[in-house]
């Protein structure tokens, strides 16, 4: 019983694990040419500002600001 707990414990945490993977590995890969190594403090960063104060985003993309069905419901 212990070992069907464990395993359906494990199942249930891969998909957080594999997004936290993803979040580092988009941190810490290969930057593009024109960017140096410090901008991956900038990254992580940004990531900060992004899952933290969305309000500072809302000027730049305004569909943050609208529902998701507004967004991808054609306007008359």
């Amino acid at each position: 019983m212990i070992t069907l707990l464990l395993a359906v414990l494990i199942l249930a945490a891969l998909p957080t694990a594999g997004l936290g993977l993803l979040v580092i590995w988009h941190i810490a890969r290969p930057q593009h040419p024109g960017a140096d190594a410090s901008n991956r403090l900038n990254k992580a960063r940004l990531l900060w500002f992004a899952l933290t104060r969305e309000e500072l985003f809302v000027p730049m993309f305004p569909w943050l600001a609208r529902d998701e069905h507004a967004n991808v419901t054609p306007e008359p």
